[in-house]
């Protein structure tokens, strides 16, 4: 599977494509910050699957990107990816040409999952299709930290304490503390020097 990121967010960026190449490493998987950057990266590369853009990227609507990306790649299929996880911006998402949305919540094995469903012609909406694994024959995923879970366990491998990583997300420090608490438990660390050696040992970071 060849796969591009479009996010604005570089931690986000680096943990994803990180996540997605140590779970399946034959995926070639890239990351750019801006739509314009993606779609000139996709004009040189010809094998190039599916492309997942932002909903909020910074000067450009993850939509309207969706639509552009169509026009000038409507061979490579398009997700939608964001934070915001409603059925609304997924109905929206389709509209505008997504084959597929996929919520940052999600633990990475499923959002693997989705892809290759995706990549293989099928479509993947969670408001619309809820059991889409079971009712597809596909097995459950093993649990696991999701995309933003792995973009906070980065910057806790950088030293940054939660303060200085909600500052960094854009995000309340509780919320902070609940993606670390996730994220012990997930790798049944006893804390943030323990979650790291797990960490580094699983190469998540």
């Amino acid at each position: 599977m060849n796969l591009l990121l479009i996010d604005d967010h570089p931690m986000f960026g680096v943990g994803f494509v990180h996540a997605l190449t140590h779970l399946r490493p034959g995926i070639d998987a890239r990351a750019v910050l801006h739509l314009e950057q993606g779609l000139e990266l996709a004009r040189s590369w010809s094998g190039l699957d599916v492309v997942l853009i932002d909903y909020r990227l910074a000067g450009d609507d993850g939509l309207a990107g969706l639509r552009r990306f169509g026009m000038h790649h409507p061979l490579v299929a398009r997700v939608l990816i964001s934070g915001q996880e409603d059925p609304h911006l997924q109905a929206q998402a389709r509209t505008a040409g997504a084959a597929g949305f996929l919520g940052k919540s999600l633990p990475i094995a499923d959002i693997l999952a989705a892809l290759e469903r995706i990549v293989g012609g099928g479509e993947h909406f969670p408001s619309s299709t809820p059991a889409v694994f079971a009712d597809r024959g596909v097995p459950a995923a093993a649990p696991g930290p999701t995309a933003r879970q792995l973009e906070v366990l980065l910057l806790i491998a950088r030293g940054q304490q939660n303060k200085q990583i909600a500052h960094e997300l854009g995000i309340a420090e509780r919320t902070v503390k609940l993606h670390v608490t996730a994220l012990l438990d997930a790798l049944g660390a006893r804390n943030r020097t323990h979650l790291l050696v797990l960490a580094r040992d699983s190469g998540l970071v």
